[in-house]
């Protein structure tokens, strides 16, 4: 395709996408505030005030203190601090509930965007979504979290894997606390195929991390069953721990 006719279909596609929100605007996930062309999901205003976390800059952080474990974690980290109150909660909660599966892919391109311009692209082989449960995956219709895996992974240059499993249901962690969390979670993933991860770099990808115990099991699944290079842990919302 020639650079000319490149042009051309970028300038087609510009007046459509600039034509469809007239009729329909793209408003600001957080504010409401009517989206520009370039933005995407926040507003410029809303992404200057996110409460990033920056964890991936910080070697030994408070998430690997918080997931512990004893398998060694290379990379741990969220995009923003989650508090229930905030209005960034909502990105979550519509990514989650709303169905709204386009949402959570967005965060993690947005996400994801921002870690490869911090030199990250190269340090991810696979992307694990902490999977759903058949169950829940059949009353939801998604899973959120391989949705925003996919969005990770695009903006990342990597892949999205299978392996991980839910081998059982669990309960809701919604007022637990964090070792009634764990016992809740405990044995619920499995891999198959984990011959596929060894030698790799694998990150858990979740959508928000609490006090840590589905990644933990996550990461007990796969250091157990396989030998990859580097385990590694991302989320779009991380919670402050008091």
């Amino acid at each position: 395709m020639t650079s000319a006719m490149s042009k051309y279909i970028r300038a087609i596609r510009l007046m459509g996408a600039s034509a469809l929100d007239t009729v329909f605007p793209r408003t600001c996930r957080v504010c409401g505030r009517t989206l520009v062309t370039g933005e995407k999901l926040l507003c410029i205003g809303c992404m200057a005030e996110l409460p990033r976390t920056y964890l991936h800059n910080v070697g030994f952080n408070t998430l690997h203190q918080r997931i512990g474990g004893e398998h060694e974690i290379d990379i741990a980290a969220g995009w923003f601090y989650y508090y229930s109150d905030s209005l960034y909660a909502h990105l979550i909660h519509e990514a989650k509930y709303n169905d709204r599966p386009a949402t959570a892919c967005q965060l993690g391109r947005l996400y994801g965007a921002e870690l490869a311009a911090d030199g990250l692209s190269d340090r991810f082989d696979v992307l694990l979504p902490v999977p759903l449960h058949r169950d829940k995956l059949l009353k939801r219709g998604y899973n959120q979290s391989l949705e925003v895996a996919r969005g990770l992974a695009e903006a990342l240059g990597c892949e999205v894997g299978d392996n991980l499993t839910a081998l059982r249901s669990h309960h809701t962690q919604t007022r637990r606390s964090g070792y009634e969390r764990y016992d809740n979670v405990r044995g619920s993933f499995g891999i198959r195929h984990p011959e596929e991860l060894d030698g790799l770099s694998v990150a858990i990808v979740d959508d928000v991390i609490t006090t840590g115990s589905t990644v933990l099991d996550c990461i007990n699944a796969i250091a157990t069953s396989s030998t990859p290079s580097r385990l590694n842990i991302l989320s779009i919302g991380v919670t402050h721990m008091r």
